[in-house]
């Protein structure tokens, strides 16, 4: 019996052009598309997965989640990025706010187990778990908070300022409420988190560890074998 082995002249063409290709680095252009592609798929899931995690209000997916995050390459890593703005956002795009009544039942209950000084009255649903921030209050359709360590300061925020005659609240002729001459509290403007650190955990954090793998797999094994192919 005999045996015999041939190869086909195209295939020795193919395999020498494929060669070259990958010996000018082909390989490693296209595997970087395929990570790029993967990362941004994967950005839009973690994006939409963090906007439920948030629980943002209806039309802040895009104004808010989209418009700071953003997507970029590390060829040299074969590496693409997805990052987001560290900035807390304004707690009006998260659902449920609104001001309680400080004689409410409400009010009693999201307040039970605090001190007088640290009960808040404005309530939101941010990360689908309604809440009232600690020493919280709404001024002129502004929401803000008490935070401890402020330095005695002569002429309190535009938010404290009322007008009457009350013997416990001294004011000075414009109406505002005079310096006490003592460190206590300072005034700083409600903000919920900040994107950047909710997309490194929780269901955000899940969704890229579970999407990311298949995704890479997908994209790049795709474009690979495109150049491999005889």
């Amino acid at each position: 019996m005999r045996v015999e082995v041939s190869l086909k002249t195209k295939h020795l063409v193919s395999f020498r052009k494929h060669s070259q290709l990958l010996a000018k680095g082909k390989w490693k252009q296209e595997a970087q598309r395929g990570v790029m592609q993967a990362t941004k798929k994967v950005k839009t899931k973690v994006q939409k997965a963090v906007t439920q995690q948030m629980a943002l209000k209806s039309g802040n997916y895009r104004s808010y989640v989209v418009k700071n995050t953003r997507a970029y390459s590390k060829p040299a890593q074969l590496t693409g990025m997805i990052v987001a703005n560290n900035k807390g956002g304004k707690i009006e795009i998260y659902k449920d706010l609104k001001t309680l009544s400080s004689k409410g039942r409400a009010a009693k209950r999201y307040n039970s187990g605090r001190s007088v000084d640290d009960q808040g009255f404005v309530k939101s649903g941010v990360w689908n778990a309604p809440r009232t921030f600690k020493r919280s209050f709404s001024s002129n359709g502004g929401f803000f908070a008490l935070i401890p360590g402020g330095k005695t300061s002569n002429a309190l925020p535009k938010e404290f300022w009322t007008f009457g005659k009350k013997a416990s609240q001294p004011r000075d002729s414009g109406g505002r409420f005079k310096s006490s001459q003592r460190q206590g509290y300072r005034v700083r403007r409600l903000y919920g988190p900040a994107l950047g650190k909710e997309m490194q955990k929780d269901q955000a954090l899940a969704t890229f560890k579970k999407e990311a793998p298949k995704e890479l797999r997908v994209q790049v094994e795709t474009r690979i074998k495109k150049i491999m192919k005889f």
